[in-house]
C-alpha cells in the first residue's frame, strides 16, 4: 500500500521546476527525515565518489525515488531504470523528465549489456545477480548498496567476488563519506574527524571493471552536500602522494560568486596534528600563545594576498609542534578582510568550545561571555561580538541559500539561533566528564 509520504514526495517531483541532483528546489523542501533522504542534495553522493565509466550504459535496479537515477543520467550516455512500484517509477519519471538519457521500466530489459549496473540491496536477488552476470560488459561493473555484508554470500553465489568494500558514512542512501577501510588504520585522526560516527552503509563492487571504479590512491571521498545551497557544496579526495597523502577539495558545481562568497578548489597536506580547538580542551593554558598565533598566522597570509582568509579560523589550523598549519580554506568572501576574520575566527571557536564544555569557560558564563573574553586576549573589545554575529547571519544565509533574495525569513531563523547559542551557560568538563550531566544531557 502506498503511503501518504510517498504521494506526497511524487506529487513534488511531478511540481518541481528544478530537478537535478543538485537541486535546491527539492533539497530544502522535506520537513523530516522521511522526505529530506530522498530530496538530499547528497543521495548521489555514493556514486559521485566513483570513478564511472565515461558513456557508459547503465542498469539501475530499485530506483526508488530517482535520486540515483537522476545523477546516472546526469554523467551517463544510457540509463534504464528498473522500478516495478507504480507511484515510484512516475516520481523516477518525473524527476528525469528533461533528460534523454533515461528510460524507466518495471523490469530488466530483456535485451542489450551494461558497462555499469548499480543494485540495492533488497533488489540483490540470486535470480537478478544470475541475470546480471550474463549481461554484464566484460570490462563492466556491479555496484551493490547495502546496509549489510550478508548480500556477500548472495554475490558469490551467483559468481560475483567482491573486489573492494566502501563504507559509507552515515549511510549508502546520503553519504556524507564514502572510504575503504585503509584509511582507519593508515590515518585514523583524519578518518574519524571526516565521518563523524559509524558507517551504516556499504557499496560492493565487483566484476571485471570494479577496480576502475576506485582509484589505488584513493582512500576517501567524503562531501559538504548537508546545509548548503548547490552552488557551495564541494567534494574532499583523501588520496596518497609520494610524500604521505593530500585532501583534495573541489566544488560540485563550480558557480559564480554570490555577493561576494564563493567556495574554490584547494589541497591540503595531511598532518596527523591535532586542530587549535582540540589542543585546547586537553591544554587550556595555552589559550593566549595559541590565539596570539592564529591571528599572527592570519595578518601574514593576508600580508601575502590570500584570498582564502574567511576559512582561516581556529578550527581550520592545525597545531603540527611548533607550527601552525591552515587546512580546509576552501570560502572565499571578498567583503572580509584580516579584521573581519579575526572576529569571525573569535566567535566561531567560542561556539566550538562552549559546546563541549571547556574547563577554562567563566562558572555560570555564557557562550557571548566566553567570546568576549577570547577576544580580549587578542586586543578586541567585548562588543566585537555583535558585528561579527551579523556578518555570520549574513555568511550563511547565503551559503544556505544561493541567494540573497527573498531569504528573510532564513536570516531571521539563523539569526535566532546563533543568539540563542551565546546566550546559552557553558557546561562545565573537567577531565573529559561533565560536571553537571543532566545540563549537557538537555543538550
Amino acid at each position: 500500500m502506498i503511503g501518504e509520504k510517498t504521494r506526497l514526495l511524487t506529487t513534488l517531483l511531478s511540481l518541481a521546476e528544478n530537478t537535478g541532483s543538485l537541486s535546491d528546489e527539492l533539497h530544502f523542501a522535506g520537513w523530516d527525515a522521511t522526505e529530506r533522504v530522498p530530496l538530499d542534495h547528497g543521495a548521489a553522493n555514493v556514486l559521485r565518489a566513483l570513478v564511472l565509466p565515461k558513456a557508459a550504459r547503465v542498469l539501475e535496479v530499485g530506483a526508488g525515488f530517482g535520486g540515483l537515477t537522476r545523477y546516472l543520467g546526469e554523467v551517463s550516455a544510457t540509463v534504464h531504470a528498473v522500478e516495478a512500484e507504480p507511484v515510484h517509477a512516475a516520481a523516477v519519471r518525473f524527476r528525469t523528465r528533461d533528460l534523454d538519457t533515461v528510460t524507466v521500466h518495471d523490469r530488466p530489459p530483456d535485451s542489450g549489456t551494461y558497462d555499469l549496473v548499480v543494485v540495492q540491496q533488497p533488489y540483490a536477488t540470486r535470480s537478478l545477480l544470475d541475470v546480471v552476470r550474463e549481461r554484464l560488459s566484460p570490462t563492466g561493473a556491479l555496484v551493490v548498496l547495502t546496509a549489510s555484508r550478508g548480500v556477500v554470500k548472495t554475490l558469490a553465489a551467483a559468481g560475483f567476488e567482491v573486489q573492494r568494500e566502501l563504507l559509507c558514512s552515515p549511510g549508502h542512501e546520503v553519504a556524507r563519506a564514502v572510504r575503504g577501510a585503509q584509511i582507519d588504520t593508515e590515518l585514523p585522526r583524519l578518518s574519524a574527524a571526516i565521518t563523524g560516527g559509524p558507517a551504516n552503509g556499504l557499496a560492493l563492487l565487483c566484476g571485471p571493471g570494479a577496480a576502475a571504479l576506485w582509484p589505488p590512491y584513493r582512500l576517501a571521498t567524503y562531501f559538504n552536500t548537508a546545509e548548503r545551497a548547490a552552488f557551495a557544496c564541494t567534494r574532499a579526495d583523501v588520496v596518497r602522494t609520494g610524500e604521505g597523502a593530500e585532501v583534495r577539495r573541489t566544488p560540485l558545481a563550480p558557480s559564480p560568486p554570490v555577493a561576494g562568497i564563493s567556495v574554490r578548489p584547494c589541497t591540503d597536506k595531511v598532518y596527523d596534528a591535532p586542530t587549535m580547538v582540540e589542543v585546547l580542551l586537553d591544554e587550556p593554558e595555552r589559550v593566549a600563545e595559541l590565539l596570539t598565533g592564529w591571528r599572527d598566522l592570519l595578518r601574514a597570509e593576508a600580508a601575502r594576498g590570500v584570498e582564502a582568509l574567511w576559512d582561516l579560523v581556529p578550527h581550520n589550523v592545525l597545531v603540527d609542534g611548533a607550527t601552525l598549519r591552515p587546512i580546509d580554506l576552501e570560502w572565499r568572501n571578498a567583503g572580509a578582510g584580516f579584521a573581519e576574520v579575526v572576529e569571525r575566527g573569535v566567535l566561531v571557536l567560542a561556539d566550538k568550545l562552549a559546546d563541549v564544555g571547556w574547563s577554562a569557560a567563566a562558572d555560570g558564563g555564557s557562550t557571548r561571555d566566553l567570546a568576549g573574553w577570547l577576544g580580549v586576549l587578542i586586543g578586541l573589545h567585548p562588543s566585537f561580538v555583535d558585528s561579527a554575529l551579523a556578518r555570520e547571519v549574513e555568511f550563511s544565509t547565503i551559503g544556505s541559500c544561493g541567494t540573497t533574495h527573498g531569504t528573510d525569513e532564513v536570516r531571521a531563523a539563523i539569526a535566532g539561533i546563533w543568539r540563542s547559542r551565546l546566550a546559552r551557560t557553558v557546561p562545565r568538563y573537567r577531565s573529559g566528564v561533565a560536571a553537571n550531566e543532566d545540563e549537557v544531557a538537555k543538550r
